[in-house]
């Protein structure tokens, strides 16, 4: 159980930061240009970031802890997914408020949430079967 709450500490919180990093990163490099190949890259990064950090905390906890099995695994990475793309949420909400509030989607409302904890859901389900796939 320790193992499983340190293993959601250190690859959740990390991917929060390194996330909220490549996010501000994001917003010094573009500023408010219009040029979208910054803007490309830097939603692969999060995007990548979003796929591996889930698994490799799953492998992670695979590989450490000889009783756990699928149910932890996918727990491990439903809650570092979970924190990382929280995390995207709240600051991409925070960035909204910089630029033109009238020209930007909704960042918030039951369909973004739900569709956030279905992606969370497929991302926890898609490492947890490669983390237990590799070990």
């Amino acid at each position: 159980m320790i193992s499983l709450l340190t293993t959601i500490a250190i690859f959740g919180v990390g991917g929060a930061v390194l996330n909220v990093a490549l996010q501000g990163l994001l917003l010094t490099l573009v500023g408010r240009s219009t040029r979208t190949g910054p803007r490309v890259a830097s939603g692969v990064a999060i995007a990548l970031l979003l796929v591996a950090l889930p698994t490799l905390g799953a492998a992670n906890l695979l590989a450490t802890t000889p009783q756990a099995g699928f149910a932890s695994a996918f727990t491990v990475a439903f809650c570092v997914a979970l924190l990382v793309l929280g995390s995207t949420l709240a600051f991409s909400a925070l960035a909204a408020r910089r630029a033109l509030p009238e020209t930007l989607p909704s960042l918030s409302g039951p369909t973004v949430y739900l569709g956030s904890l279905g992606i969370c859901v497929l991302v926890g389900v898609l490492g947890a079967v490669t983390a237990d796939t590799l070990f």
